[in-house]
């Protein structure tokens, strides 16, 4: 007989890169379930960073230790930082506190269908929120928002009817340091027919993002807390799409924290991140 699997600690860590912010009206149930999955960052749509403030100063919220990257950092940092090093001590923290804490995340997923409106939106938005993300079924729109440092991620829907996924797209993203999010919720919420069509989708994309080497993220969009997964659950489930295992590890929880710290911390005044430049 064989050994049972076993994880490390690490491997433990997840991210729900997609949460509806109607997932927190039930706070109580939304942290139970998030406790026992050990999900402790998530991005909530159309939160914005004031929204996340009155959400953890709530008294509701002081039970439940509902906090953000905010309040981590300005406990854990100097005016100066390693951007690796703080996402290893917030990792660290999150184990220590046996990961009873959940961070939560400001989010903006923009769908539009011009370049012009997504400009628009990003000007308006962008201090507002610590994640943007863009969904659109025109290529054009997608390559002009994988040039904009404002954008963080292109969210991929498995079911969409369009995917204007192409090599030339992939090299824009790695040449900008951006990511694909795959929204992996088909997989369990579809009838077979459609997981018949979300599994080609899949295997179709990945084909081509994993023979760029760009950088993906998976998340579940879970319209329900029921709907939640961990990390280590998701990266099983992605496996349906050819993602072997082993390329998903980052996928779940240290590409998105990464990426939040960075832009948690230029939205900061106060802080400085290394690497990046203060105005005069």
């Amino acid at each position: 007989m064989k050994n049972p699997v076993t994880f490390t600690s690490d491997s433990v860590l997840s991210c729900e890169n997609y949460v509806s912010a109607d997932n927190l009206r039930n706070l109580k149930l939304f942290s139970e379930i998030v406790k026992s999955l050990r999900i402790n960052l998530l991005s909530v749509d159309d939160f914005n960073l004031d929204n996340v403030n009155e959400l953890i100063t709530s008294e509701e919220a002081q039970e439940y230790s509902v906090t953000s990257l905010v309040e981590i950092c300005n406990k854990t940092v100097e005016e100066k930082f390693d951007l690796l090093n703080l996402k290893q001590t917030i990792s660290d923290t999150i184990i220590s506190a046996k990961f009873d804490t959940h961070i939560i995340i400001s989010r903006k997923t923009l769908e539009e269908d011009s370049i012009e409106n997504l400009k628009r939106k990003l000007s308006e938005l962008r201090d507002n929120y610590e994640i943007i993300a863009v969904k659109s079924d025109d290529v054009k729109v997608l390559k002009w928002a994988a040039h904009d440092r404002r954008v963080d991620y292109i969210s991929v829907n498995l079911m969409s009817s369009n995917l204007p996924i192409d090599e030339a797209l992939c090299s824009l993203m790695k040449q900008h340091n951006k990511c694909f999010e795959l929204i992996l919720s088909p997989l369990l919420l579809s009838d077979y027919k459609g997981v018949s069509i979300a599994i080609r989708s899949g295997k179709k994309i990945f084909k081509i993002i994993g023979s760029t080497n760009t950088q993906f993220i998976l998340t579940m969009k879970p319209e329900s807390c029921y709907q939640l997964r961990n990390g280590i659950q998701i990266r099983y489930l992605a496996q349906l799409l050819d993602i072997p295992f082993n390329r998903s590890k980052m996928s779940v929880f240290d590409n998105q924290l990464l990426i939040a710290l960075k832009n948690a911390m230029k939205l900061n005044k106060s802080n400085i991140v290394d690497g990046i430049k203060e105005d005069d």
